[in-house]
């Protein structure tokens, strides 16, 4: 099922059922290795407060899984959460390229993952930064043609702006794509989101 359809058919659920189904599905392409990082903003609204059901129960829903999070910002009525997996945020960081593109906006070699990522908090304060694309695994070309970086032309534009060759970008849309749908297919199913959260799907599978 393409999980779209699937969250609608959830907005009739309790407040609670409806956003541990909706956090399973926008966390299932890093829980299930297709992204290091999903950046989620959790927003209080009149028809959902996302910001304080995750207050109340996130910790609980992802103690299990292979997600880690760090707070970027916390607002009244909203937190904005970068979710990752340490593995596959520090393969990327890690790309000799990928670190030296980093080096030129202040992240110097000697600083771990998480001495990154807290600076990266703190530049998010100020503003949305350019780099905030390698943390989501957007492809480091499509980050620099974001950025007037790269001589390369934008050639088309999906879940962000694809610059040069659009294949593997195009490839990895559609593995996240298809992530979100297996995530939702195993919900309907029956299999508990507890087990989606922490990666058993993939096995049962």
């Amino acid at each position: 099922m393409c999980w779209k359809t699937f969250l609608q058919r959830q907005e009739d659920k309790d407040d609670e059922v409806f956003f541990f189904r909706w956090l399973a599905v926008e966390l299932a392409p890093t829980i299930y290795g297709e992204k290091p990082g999903t950046l989620l903003n959790l927003m209080n609204t009149s028809k959902l407060c996302m910001k304080t059901l995750w207050l109340k129960y996130g910790y609980s829903l992802l103690v299990n899984s292979n997600i880690e999070w760090i707070v970027l910002k916390d607002e009244p009525g909203s937190m904005k959460i970068l979710f990752y997996r340490i593995d596959l945020l520090n393969a990327s960081i890690n790309d000799k390229n990928i670190r030296h593109f980093l080096e030129g906006f202040g992240y110097h070699k000697a600083m771990t993952l998480q001495e990154m990522l807290y600076y990266f908090k703190e530049r998010f304060q100020y503003r949305c930064p350019h780099e905030m694309g390698i943390f989501l695994g957007i492809p480091l070309k499509d980050v620099m043609g974001f950025m007037g970086m790269s001589e390369d032309c934008r050639t088309c534009q999906g879940m962000w702006h694809i610059y040069g060759d659009p294949i593997s970008s195009l490839d990895m849309m559609q593995r996240m794509e298809a992530t979100k749908s297996q995530v939702a297919d195993w919900m309907m199913e029956g299999h508990a989101v507890t087990d989606v959260l922490c990666g058993t799907c993939l096995q049962i599978a």
